[in-house]
């Protein structure tokens, strides 16, 4: 019986390119846009493959050495799909803060109960936030910021070299900095609804102590949802913008190394 070795049956050029599509690939499947629960797994595969092969032969030369056997191909798989994981859960991680500061601005605004329901997340959520990720989602690519986060991918090389055990600790600490920036992110989305639903809280106070009469939640509650809504007309061009600027340059400073 002829054995055959592994270089044998793995040539490099498709070597190369598995290597490549187990990050790209993984990190697709999670970005904001492509990676949403409403993009078929086929259309996920074919934007993975074509950006497979456009990828590929610029990160040729940094690939590692073919391995001699099964398992250190395992091996080196596994921590290209760490990576590709690592590097889409982040961008997915950034991007609730969008969610989280709508279902924020909803409670500011009495909306809390306008559920509507999210086609990427399969679930419902409240308006503001549904709303928030929609358009947010449609200015990635009308932008061009989703070429940001191809180019991150890219970058990820500089940072991750390919063939290296993948640097766990940092990696945690990257994704609890994500996790805390998210929540700082939502609290400055909703900081606006925050201060203005305060002082009108304080003046259905000082309403009811001088009207004790007035049912002045049946007046507040109705004028409250109006002002809330023209604040969001206000400052949703900005907030957005905003956003979209403060998710790119912590996406760029996660794969930018350090000198």
């Amino acid at each position: 019986m002829t054995t055959y070795t592994l270089q044998q049956l793995l040539p490099a050029n498709i070597f190369t390119l598995l290597l490549v599509f187990a990050r790209v690939g993984s990190a697709v499947g999670l970005l904001p846009g492509v990676g949403d629960a409403y993009v078929s797994p086929r259309i996920r595969l074919m934007v993975a493959g074509g950006l497979t092969l456009l990828i590929a032969p610029l990160i040729a030369p940094a690939m590692p050495a073919e391995p001699k056997d099964i398992l250190g191909l395992f091996v080196l798989l596994f921590g290209e799909i760490f990576v590709g994981l690592f590097l889409g859960l982040i961008a997915r991680v950034l991007f609730t803060a969008l969610e989280t500061g709508g279902a924020i601005i909803a409670m500011q605004t009495n909306l809390s109960s306008a559920l509507v329901f999210n086609p990427g997340a399969e679930a419902q959520e409240t308006l503001p936030a549904g709303f928030y990720g929609a358009l947010a989602v449609v200015l990635i690519f009308v932008t061009g910021t989703y070429g940001m986060l191809l180019r991150a991918i890219v970058d990820s090389y500089n940072v991750f070299p390919p063939g290296t055990l993948p640097p766990f600790d940092d990696m945690s600490v990257a994704m609890v900095r994500a996790a805390s920036r998210s929540f700082i992110i939502a609290m400055e989305l909703a900081a606006p609804y925050l201060i203005v639903t305060t002082l009108f809280y304080a003046m259905l106070g000082l309403i009811a102590r001088i009207m004790p009469q007035l049912q002045v939640f049946y007046v507040g509650i109705p004028a409250q949802i109006m002002a809330g809504l023209f604040m969001l007309v206000l400052t949703l061009p900005v907030s957005i913008l905003w956003f979209l600027n403060t998710w790119q340059a912590a996406m760029n400073s996660l794969t930018t190394p350090i000198p």
